[in-house]
């Protein structure tokens, strides 16, 4: 015992005492931080863009100012809904009407009649004067009056705002024209849509908790799906994470000759446990760093905004404490890292180089990779067929099971699961210490791990027996 720990004290104060540790522990809040900022950046500098409509009269014109107008008028109800939340109702600072919003788009004389005329002014040769000053021409819009389609030229084909909002306008001046040629008051339509009843959101429950809890659907019942998969995409990227370290500090060891002088004071089962320990540990540290910053935080903002902010906030971590959520992301942390973690370890103890490693560690990654994809599935219906199949699959277990939890599945078909984790990854530490052995102590390669495999396969083995003599 004590030999294990000195192992693990060695390898997990090499890992944390390396300033890379730490530059990559704050690397992932600040870059999330920078992401959120560039990206609000981006949307508030985005230039206007000039676009001409030619068409006989100006209703397209009108309709798709509207369309824009309208669409601002969105985003500041949505902001001061936002707005009205954070600060408990008192009065915010946001504008009052969508018209103090800068657009986005505006619509200029048209330079020319066709798009044969208006391609030098599409493709940037020639400028056209504006509210801005002289830009290209975003785009035209050209409507024919047979009623034809309406064409819609740009130089430019990933924004696409502008061509939504000008097939909002046509279908809503076909609409229009079609309700005023059967006499038909185009407005009706929108007083039908005030006659359409909401649709409540409720969820069924027992008659004792339908008295306390009521039936409608809160942000309590939808909480804990919320932090399921929450947890499940934190439980990959940790494991994905540290089991890097355990890889680059074998082949080391391996490429220095470092083993041969720690076999010579521990034995190989203590060295192979307090390195999976150290590196266990680099991943506490990593989560409890971010919890206790997560922590500052809150508490930093319990004190200077409303409490319907933190609401959502304290709701999520009580979710998180439930026995069953919680005690289910610790059993899969711990066999998902040392399933994965004793993998990597053996495919290390084989190398002398991260080039010879990548062979083998590859196709791993890609595995690896499947449970992340698995998730986002999940995210509209934890009990599908495709989502319970493979959760039975071991690898997938630890990421998988913890999405499944608030669906309340049979628990014996949790503890089947768990059970089937456990036994596999029993079974691959077996495996991997034999190899680990062979790596380590053996000075095993490769060359030598592929023999062995081609050996022990079947058709392989009976290729070599029928194997007429030379």
């Amino acid at each position: 015992m004590r030999n294990t720990f000195l192992v693990f004290r060695r390898d997990y104060l090499g890992y944390v005492s390396a300033w890379g540790f730490w530059l990559g522990l704050a690397a992932l809040p600040i870059l999330a931080m920078i992401g959120m900022v560039l990206g609000a950046f981006a949307a508030s500098t985005t230039p206007a863009r000039y676009y001409s409509v030619i068409e006989t009269g100006n209703a397209y014109a009108i309709e798709i100012e509207n369309q824009f107008t309208q669409q601002r008028e969105r985003i500041l109800q949505s902001a001061q809904e936002l707005s009205d939340a954070v600060s408990d109702g008192t009065a915010s600072t946001l504008p009052s009407s969508a018209d103090t919003i800068a657009p986005k788009f505006i619509e200029v004389p048209a330079p020319g009649r066709t798009v044969d005329e208006l391609r030098p002014w599409l493709l940037g040769e020639k400028l056209v004067s504006g509210p801005d000053g002289e830009k290209a021409l975003f785009a035209a819009i050209i409507v024919p009056d047979d009623g034809g389609p309406i064409q819609y030229w740009s130089e430019n084909v990933t924004v696409s705002d502008l061509r939504r909002q000008v097939e909002d306008a046509a279908e809503e001046i076909s609409r229009t024209a079609f309700l005023q040629a059967q006499n038909i008051d185009p407005d009706i339509l929108e007083r039908a849509d005030e006659l359409v009843p909401e649709v409540a959101e409720q969820r069924i429950r027992t008659v004792a908790e339908q008295a306390s809890a009521g039936n409608d659907v809160t942000l309590a019942d939808q909480a804990p799906f919320v932090m399921s998969i929450g947890i499940a995409f934190m439980l990959w990227f940790m494991i994905f994470s540290v089991i890097q370290y355990l890889l680059m500090n074998t082949i080391e060891e391996r490429s220095n000759k470092i083993f041969d002088t720690l076999l010579t004071s521990v034995r190989l089962p203590q060295l192979l446990a307090g390195k999976l320990a150290a590196v266990f540990g680099v991943t506490l540290t990593m989560m409890g760093t971010w919890a206790i910053l997560s922590l500052v935080f809150v508490l930093i903002g319990a004190a200077n905004v409303p409490s319907a902010m933190l609401e959502p906030i304290w709701l999520g971590l009580e979710t998180a404490a439930k026995p069953a959520i919680l005690l289910t992301a610790i059993i899969s942390l711990v066999l998902g890292y040392l399933m994965y973690g004793v993998i990597f370890v053996a495919i290390g103890s084989l190398c002398d180089t991260i080039q010879e490693a990548q062979t083998l560690v590859s196709p791993l990654m890609m595995l690896l990779m499947l449970p992340l994809v698995a998730i986002s599935f999940t995210m509209n219906d934890p009990n599908s067929v495709f989502v319970s199949s493979i959760s039975w699959f071991p690898l997938f277990t630890p990421f998988l099971l913890i999405l499944r939890i608030p669906t309340e599945p049979p628990m014996l078909e949790v503890l089947a699961q768990m059970g089937l984790m456990a036994a596999t990854t029993i079974f691959v530490m077996w495996l991997a210490t034999k190899v680990y052995r062979a790596g380590a102590v053996h000075g095993a390669g490769m060359g030598d791990a592929m023999d062995w495999i081609k050996r022990s396969l079947p058709l392989a083995s009976n290729k070599r027996k029928t194997a007429p003599p030379n």
